[in-house]
C-alpha cells in the first residue's frame, strides 16, 4: 500500500504492482517539480531521447525544459497560481521494461485571485534502464 499526497488529499493506491506504484510517484513529482520550477529534478527522470509533443509542437528534452520554465515563469509573473492537482482516471500499462501511463490531471488555482480549474490528459511513456524508470516522450491535451 502506498500513499500519494495530491493538495490536500491522501489517495492509497493498494492493486498495483512495485513498477507501477513508482511510475505513479514519479509523474506526480514531475508534475510537482515543474509547478515549483525544479528544471534539475525534471531533466533527471527525462531520458536524453526525450520528446514532448504538445499544442506548441514537438519538443526534445532541451526544449521541453525551457518551454516548462518559460511557462510556469510567465504564470507566475501573470499572478497565476496552481494551489493543488489531482491525478484523475489514472493508468499504468506494463511491457516488459516499457510502461505507458496514461492520466487526467486537474489543476486548481488563483488567476489575479479569482479561483481557477483547468484539466489536462497525458500519455507518458517511460522504459527502464538499469533499474531505474526515464520518460522518453510525453503527449498532453488540454481538455475544454
Amino acid at each position: 500500500m502506498i500513499n500519494i499526497f495530491i493538495g490536500c488529499d491522501t489517495h492509497v493506491l493498494t492493486d498495483t504492482t512495485t513498477d507501477e506504484k513508482q511510475l505513479l510517484l514519479l509523474e506526480y513529482n514531475w508534475l510537482k517539480a515543474e509547478f515549483s520550477l525544479d528544471t534539475t529534478y525534471l531533466s533527471s527522470i527525462m531520458d536524453t531521447t526525450f520528446t514532448d509533443i504538445s499544442e506548441e509542437g514537438i519538443h526534445n528534452k532541451n526544449q521541453s525544459l525551457k518551454s516548462m520554465y518559460s511557462s510556469i515563469s510567465q504564470r507566475l509573473n501573470d499572478s497565476v497560481v496552481i494551489d493543488s492537482f489531482n491525478f484523475e482516471n489514472a493508468v499504468v500499462n506494463m511491457y516488459e521494461n516499457t510502461a505507458v501511463v496514461i492520466f487526467t490531471v486537474h489543476t486548481y488555482g488563483k488567476n489575479k485571485k479569482v479561483v481557477t480549474g483547468r484539466k489536462t490528459r497525458f500519455y507518458d511513456v517511460w522504459i527502464k534502464r538499469k533499474k531505474e524508470w526515464k520518460v522518453v516522450s510525453s503527449q498532453r491535451t488540454m481538455i475544454k
